[in-house]
């Protein structure tokens, strides 16, 4: 069975765009065959959205 991870990016922040390439970074980087990853962003005036399809 594999787990579940959230990744949390994004937000308010000067470090908006600095999250989103950190982002990129770890979903790339995630062992697909233990783990699915789950996106979930934070836009610049603070709503979250779930990222169905990353790179759209």
């Amino acid at each position: 069975m594999k787990l579940k991870v959230a990744v949390i990016f994004g937000g308010k922040s000067a470090e908006h765009e600095v999250s989103l390439r950190s982002a990129t970074n770890i979903f790339n980087a995630v062992d697909r065959a233990r783990l699915i990853p789950l996106l979930i962003g934070v836009d610049k005036n603070g709503v979250w959205h779930y990222i169905r399809r990353f790179g759209k």
